[in-house]
């Protein structure tokens, strides 16, 4: 059955946290994909249909060209969000960037607010694109969710995104690719029983339209509805031709929040593989994840999502600060991305259960040019009370801040 239509739903990050309130959650009856005989023991990872119309995604509205003389402020972006006026993008959370050729920004958002007028209210996940200040929609042609959701009805929730260079098979007017690791995620009932299932890698390639077109979609991690498992795509960062990817896992400790946070690496020609996927063992990197080792842990760890870039040859990791029960967001940095990490405090996000309205999963932006010496950040916000969040999406936009460049 689909999980649409008028049923109130949780937000991407807002019910994973606040399900931790909560004790004695019923487990969900989660299908799995029938493996064959001989793939019984560890499912195949599959690569899964993409829409045939796909590729008549639009852009609305239009947005002048990005002016590269004109940076972005925290400022502007808040002012922006809070006056656009997108009818399938009222409010959302996650919101991971990668910045194109042109000089656009692309922002990858979770479920999604729209408005009054549309049906369903809410869609899975959705784009942004903006240049400057000017926001335009990625709409695809049902005006759906951007990635769908899979065959077993599993919604498709962005974790992080890389842009890479166009690849020797992509179109000729391929200028650039985008690979987003989404986490497959059942629902249930009620707002808060729900699994995050793997891990899921859409590609989108941007031709001579402007529009980034999703093209590929495929399993990075097998199925495995495990709440003490790693999640992996919880960041990305690339270097040369290497991409690092970062993993969270929730280690169940009472009155513990933050997460751990593990490293593995996949070559740049095989990024949505998960059999190339090497892992950080303390030492080495090797082929088997039951070696992996926490390079952050959990006390003093970071929120599910995070993100990691390789800032001016630093590797940098911006996240909440013992995860989002936190009222703080700090920047961990090192020479490396396996660590180790150096937490520094930066900005003040009070988690605000008792207004209503509550701030989570920072994240930072370093590729977006802004004033000399600073850096973009913004962090999610949701309204605890379901109903009142489709009245006012507007109490849930995302906020922007700066703060100083590592």
């Amino acid at each position: 059955m689909s999980h649409h239509g008028g049923v109130l739903r949780r937000s991407a990050v807002l019910a994973p946290v606040l399900g931790l309130l909560l004790t004695g959650c019923a487990a969900l009856e989660a299908p799995a994909p029938a493996p064959s005989p001989a793939a019984a023991a560890e499912p195949a990872l599959r690569s899964l249909p993409v829409p045939e119309d796909a590729a008549e995604s639009r852009l609305e509205p239009a947005c002048p060209p990005a002016d590269p003389a004109q940076p972005v402020t925290a400022d502007g972006l808040n002012t922006a969000f809070a006056e656009m006026n997108l009818p399938y993008w009222k409010q959302s959370d996650v919101g991971t960037t990668a910045v194109l050729e042109d000089g656009r920004v692309v922002w990858v958002w979770g479920d999604t607010v729209r408005g009054r007028e549309v049906r369903p209210r809410m869609a899975d996940n959705s784009i942004l694109v903006s240049s400057g200040t000017c926001v335009s929609q990625v709409l695809t042609p049902d005006e759906g969710p951007i990635v769908p959701e899979t065959p077993e009805e599993f919604s498709l929730w962005p974790l992080s995104a890389l842009r890479l260079d166009p690849r020797p098979g992509d179109a000729a007017d391929v200028t650039d690719v985008i690979v987003v690791y989404f986490s497959r995620v059942q629902r249930g009932i009620s707002n808060f029983d729900f699994e995050e299932r793997g891990t899921t890698v859409a590609t989108l390639t941007v031709g001579a339209s402007g529009v980034p077109v999703l093209t590929e979609l495929r399993e990075l991690t097998p199925d495995l509805p495990d709440v003490g498992s790693v999640h992996w795509g919880a960041a990305s960062a690339l270097d040369g031709d290497t991409v690092y990817l970062y993993g969270t896992r929730n280690t169940g400790e009472a009155l513990v929040y933050g997460r751990e946070l593990y490293v593995a690496r996949l070559p740049l020609d095989a990024v949505a593989d998960g059999t190339a996927m090497e892992f950080w063992d303390g030492t080495s990197w090797q082929p088997e994840e039951s070696r992996a080792i926490p390079i952050l842990d959990a006390v003093d760890g970071s929120s599910q999502r995070l993100s990691v870039d390789l800032v001016d040859g630093t590797w940098v990791a911006f996240s909440k600060l013992g995860g989002d029960f936190s009222d703080t967001a700090a920047v961990w940095t090192s020479e490396n991305p396996s660590g180790p990490f150096t937490a520094e405090p930066l900005l003040s996000v009070p988690f605000g259960w008792e207004t209503g309205v509550i701030s989570y999963m920072p994240l930072a932006h370093p590729d977006i040019p802004t004033e000399p010496g600073q850096m973009i950040v913004h962090y999610s916000r949701n309204i605890t009370d379901f109903a009142q969040l489709f009245r006012q999406p507007e109490l849930g936009i995302p906020r922007f801040a700066q703060v100083p460049r590592p």
